[in-house]
């Protein structure tokens, strides 16, 4: 979805925790189905508690409604992404964005607002800049034509923006694989760090399709 934006985020997430939320509700109604061999042991801090599938199916439901609450809580970036929208900069030549600038500043004030603009402006007005497909290829093509400390600020802002931990591993990945590649790449990577984050994930993941 190209015109994402921060509001959007916020309604969809919270349909999808509601829709946790209901599933949480329905678990008592599920559970009551369930035969008494459902229950299994789950080693906590030193000691064996026994943990019915109920139990786990609500631990489970309280795990990824926090977990999306965490995650969706910082949307402004959605905004910068906006200024870095190669399809879009033939609009914002016509009609420079300065509401997202002023949102985008706001979200990350490391940035200098006047020189930003005075960057984002020759951007929008150059037709090289607008071929970069997406905010990775505009970085590469700073990169590769040494314009990094020329366009400083813009430089800055795809920063935060990049998906991978270092330039060297993007620019290996980059001559082997195509954009649709990345991005599935780029999910893989955000999925594993929340997968992470689950206390006792592959336990937990073994004891549902064991039970």
């Amino acid at each position: 979805k190209r015109d994402i934006d921060a509001a959007y985020v916020e309604k969809v997430t919270t349909e999808f925790v509601s829709s946790i939320n209901k599933v949480w509700e329905s678990i008592g109604d599920l559970g009551s189905k369930l035969p008494d061999e459902s229950e299994f042991s789950r080693w906590s801090h030193s000691r064996t508690e026994m943990k019915t599938m109920k139990q786990v199916a609500q631990e489970v439901c309280y795990i990824i409604i926090v977990h999306a609450k965490k995650r969706f809580a910082f949307t402004e970036h959605l905004v910068s992404a906006k200024l870095l929208q190669s399809d879009l900069f033939e609009r914002h030549n016509q009609c420079f964005p300065l509401q997202a600038l002023t949102d985008t500043v706001q979200a990350y004030p490391m940035l200098n607002k006047e020189k930003l603009h005075t960057e984002l402006s020759v951007i929008y007005g150059k037709s090289e800049f607008g071929g970069a497909s997406g905010a990775m290829a505009l970085f590469w093509l700073f990169l590769e034509n040494n314009l990094q400390d020329i366009f400083s600020e813009t430089v800055k802002l795809l920063t935060p923006m990049r998906c991978f931990c270092t330039p060297k591993r993007i620019k290996t990945l980059r001559s082997t694989m195509n954009q649709d590649q990345l991005n599935a790449l780029t999910m893989l990577s955000m999925e594993k760090q929340l997968i992470q984050e689950i206390t006792d994930f592959n336990k937990r993941t073994i004891e549902k399709f064991a039970a």
